[in-house]
Formats: C-alpha cells, structure tokens, sequence
C-alpha cells in the first residue's frame, strides 16, 4: 500500500516537472530516479515488466531501464564528464548509396545505447551530432 502512495506521489511529481520544461531538457532528480528504479525492481519481482512499470511512472521505457543501467541521462546520447573520460571503440565505413546513383555516401550512426540513424549524409550526420551535443 505504501508504494502505491510513493507511485502516486512520483507520477504527480513527474507531471509538475514535465509541465514546467521542454520535452528531455532536464533529468529528473535522483530521488525520483531511484524511486522509479525500486518500483520497476519491484514490478519485476511481481512478474510485471519494466515497460508495465514505466506506464504506470509515466516514463518511458527506454528511459527507466537506462536509469535502472545507471544512466542518469536517460536514453540520450551523454556527454563525457571531464576531459579524458573512457573512449567508445568506433567503426567507420564508407559505401555508395547505390551502385551507380549520384555516387552520395550515406553514413549510418549507432549510439552506445543502441539507437540507430540510417542514410545520413557526411554532413547531415556531422549536424545531427553537433544538435545532439555529441
């Protein structure tokens, strides 16, 4: 019964700080955070599943399992704390986007947490992370 009410508290405190920001500015405070994180634990442990415990957060799914990975920014790309923080092994390939069309390349880019961008060009790829703050 006691979660319930903890629930309860979280969502009204969620809708306050989604009301007061744009979409993904700000990350929630620890607090919520780890709230969110012991009631996915617990749905877990109840036979639910982290998505049926995000609904009921008003979270999203990518969202919570990050945060119960310990990724306080979420799903989104993260920038590195200090100088000098642990490199990501990177891939890159270049292929035409067709076999004799316009001779484009397009660039695919995959973040560490999974998300996928498809057909980008050179330049539209090199934007998207500059916008992304990567």
């Amino acid at each position: 019964m006691e979660l319930e009410k903890e629930l309860e508290q979280f969502c009204q405190e969620a809708q306050r700080l989604k009301a007061g920001r744009r979409s993904g500015s700000l990350p929630f405070p620890e607090a919520l955070r780890a709230f969110a994180v012991r009631y996915a634990e617990h749905t877990v442990a109840e036979g639910g599943t982290v998505t049926d415990a995000a609904q009921r957060l008003g979270v999203s799914g990518p969202t919570l399992y990050q945060w119960r990975k310990g990724n306080a920014a979420g799903p989104r790309c993260s920038k590195p704390a200090e100088k000098g923080a642990a490199l990501v092994p990177v891939r890159v390939s270049q292929r035409p986007a067709g076999a004799e069309e316009a001779r484009v390349l397009q660039v695919v880019l995959v973040a560490p947490s999974g998300w996928r961008v498809e057909g980008l060009s050179v330049e539209s790829a090199a934007q998207l992370l500059g916008k992304l703050g990567c």
